[in-house]
């Protein structure tokens, strides 16, 4: 009787493994090559390396875009930052017209992301207030997001946008583009090692303008971009000169509560022990802290599975 229960229990086991490995699991992310999808990409890696789930990243046009996909359960996880949660939950910037629910859920906090300005090494910018009248990357129709970034950086140095010579274009990736061609003087940007060695080759090097790191500054920011915080970069990133405070805000990985219990907890023990693979993808993740996996947001609920995990190991919910 125990052999035949044994034998049945093994049985079941396969069955659930393929069950698993079968199962398709999305993350969404913004649009190809850039640097969130690049964060998904390095995500659905490691959760199908670790949780033998199906993963593929799904790319979109705008965080904004993929997020009511999540929310539905259509996809199980979407990659969005700070910002756009709050965003999301308020109705307001890219979400003006479509409200997200309280069924889209926090599965983890990934890393910390810092995006600042580029312009040419050999200009004479120092920050933000110095490109008053000059060519500026601006518009960002079909990355919302950004123009609410964009905003924070003109709030920090107390600043318009009729302020910049602005040249509409419709994505970071347009704006780097124009900024190579020597079309706009300055442009937002992540601040991706790779990306900022690839801009810096063939413009003979690049600057990142520096912000203001005051209390009234960084009010202006937040006003702007909820969740934001300014971060001083290492003076081995390409473009820093001096001491360098940027922007920065949290990249979460979001999911629903509609997604099952056991898709999320396998997939954040997953990326809990696999931040190597993780760093192989981007760089950025060395700052990801399994021990601050567990971020509260106001009014934004933890999914139960993630929950269930964090109690496990031991990791506490922080604000």
């Amino acid at each position: 009787m125990l052999i035949r229960t044994t034998v049945l229990s093994i049985g079941a086991a396969v069955m659930l493994a393929g069950t698993a490995h079968a199962q398709a699991v999305g993350v969404g992310t913004g649009p190809n090559a850039s640097l969130t999808n690049r964060i998904g990409s390095a995500i659905a890696k490691v959760i199908a390396d670790g949780a033998g789930l199906n993963t593929r990243a799904v790319p979109h046009t705008s965080n904004s875009q993929h997020a009511p996909l999540v929310e539905r359960g259509t996809l199980a996880f979407g990659v969005s930052s700070s910002g756009d949660i709050v965003d999301a939950f308020a109705g307001k910037g890219a979400f003006v017209g479509h409200k997200i629910s309280s069924d889209w859920v926090i599965a983890s906090r990934m890393a910390a992301l810092p995006v600042g300005t580029l312009v040419r090494k050999n200009s004479p910018y120092r920050k933000l207030t110095d490109m008053k009248g000059k060519k500026f990357a601006c518009g960002f129709t079909a990355q919302k997001t950004v123009l609410s970034i964009l905003n924070a950086y003109l709030g920090n140095a107390g600043m318009k946008a009729a302020d910049l010579n602005c040249v509409n274009v419709p994505n970071t990736t347009a704006g780097t583009a124009q900024f190579l061609k020597g079309n706009v003087d300055g442009t937002p940007s992540s601040l991706g090692g790779s990306r900022l060695r690839s801009a810096a080759a063939k413009v003979n090097g690049i600057r990142i303008l520096k912000m203001n790191n005051t209390p009234e500054g960084v009010r202006a920011m937040q006003a702007a971009y909820p969740g934001s915080y300014l971060t001083k970069l290492s003076p081995k990133v390409i473009g820093v000169e001096g001491e360098t405070w940027t922007m920065a805000f949290d990249m979460v990985l979001m999911t629903s509560t509609k997604t099952s219990a056991d898709v999320v907890y396998n997939s954040v023990k997953a990326l809990h022990g696999g931040k190597a693979g993780l760093i192989k993808i981007w760089g950025g993740f060395r700052g990801f802290k399994q021990s601050a996996m567990a971020v509260q947001m106001d009014g934004v609920a933890i999914h139960p599975g993630a929950l269930k995990f964090y109690k496990e190991v031991g990791i506490k919910v922080a604000k």
